[in-house]
């Protein structure tokens, strides 16, 4: 004999009850560790150079385990050193650019692609202006001199931008002499970039010491980026060097945010996965703090979440404690697809 099915009707204050428990399921921290990251930097440093060719696939397969889609080349000339054939400067032997853009486009990824870095930028920066103009001059003439052969390197690559290695702080161009010098390198340089790929986006990244006001950094940018046509400022959150706590994110992402789109560009938080020891070394974070860092990040801004950085701090490849903080970021996704 068939079980008869009977309906009752549930009383409206349970309702609102039951509404009421899923808003709050879907604001807890459970519900918040769903929010995933997007992208991360790759620094091609001496170290990673030297890495073997089944170290990339390696590092490939646990980037798209845990779902990131936009690979942050940070840069392609380090000290006048490039990544790429060129006629104009030193090339580094046996490089593994190649196969990881390969790599990247045969796992759909998109990447942005780092222009030059200088280890004496952050020395180079704290000269007058007259000094800091002829610095950039130099630093434009050099892209000048290699991005037809970075370009051509770089032409079957599945290219999301150009990346700007240069990070820019929340105190040395708040002075307007030396702001004028920083907007004329950025407006030559992603005039430089765009015009080898037109339309394409240049992204630069800025950070905070927590020297100028929130809303006075806001302006900051807002101004800069107008001025040169950035289309994607990465700001990073500090959590890992301990310059910003956590509850104060948003005193931050929130006026950036608005700024920053007000003038047409995208805001992206950089989550740190790191914490500064005592002893000045850095070491992968807790999960639940990361979790924390990605949701303000997924909530305050307009771009998805990018990382610094799987690769150094949440691999297998990276040591022990950075393989167990990779193993919990995938079980925690494995979860929230389920």
């Amino acid at each position: 004999m068939k079980s008869r099915q009977v309906i009752r009707r549930v009383p409206g204050h349970l309702l609102l009850l039951i509404f009421a428990a899923a808003l709050l399921l879907s604001n807890s921290p459970a519900h918040a560790a769903c929010e995933s990251l997007q992208g991360t930097f790759l620094q091609l440093t001496n170290a990673q150079l030297a890495r073997p060719l089944s170290d990339w696939q390696q590092l490939i397969d646990e980037l798209r385990s845990i779902g990131i889609s936009n690979l942050f080349l940070q840069w392609t000339v380090s000290d006048r050193k490039a990544l790429f054939p060129t006629v104009h400067f030193e090339t580094v032997p046996k490089t593994p650019l190649p196969y990881i853009l390969n790599l990247a486009s045969r796992y759909g990824m998109q990447v942005w692609i780092g222009l030059a870095t200088d280890s004496n930028y952050w020395d180079e920066i704290k000269q007058g202006p007259d000094l800091l103009r002829t610095y950039f001059r130099n630093r434009v003439r050099d892209l000048s001199a290699f991005l037809d052969d970075l370009n051509t390197a770089i032409a079957d690559a599945p290219f999301a931008g150009w990346y700007i290695a240069d990070e820019i702080d929340d105190q040395t161009w708040l002075g307007p002499d030396k702001r004028v010098v920083l907007k004329q390198y950025l407006a030559e340089t992603v005039k430089l970039a765009k015009s080898r790929r037109p339309a394409s986006k240049v992204a630069i990244s800025g950070f905070s010491n927590s020297f100028a006001d929130p809303d006075l950094l806001a302006s900051f940018w807002a101004e800069v980026i107008e001025s040169c046509g950035i289309d994607l400022l990465l700001f990073q959150d500090g959590i890992g060097e301990g310059k910003v706590a956590i509850e104060n994110i948003p005193l931050y992402y929130e006026p950036l945010n608005v700024a920053v789109r007000r003038v047409g560009a995208r805001l992206g938080a950089v989550v740190e996965l790191f914490s500064l020891m005592p002893s000045g070394q850095r070491v992968p974070a807790m999960i639940s703090r990361i979790r924390e860092q990605i949701t303000e990040a997924s909530r305050l801004t307009s771009f998805p979440p990018v990382a610094f950085s799987v690769p150094d701090y949440m691999s297998n490849l990276a040591g022990t404690q950075a393989a167990s903080l990779l193993q919990s970021f995938r079980s925690t996704r494995m979860r929230c697809r389920g």
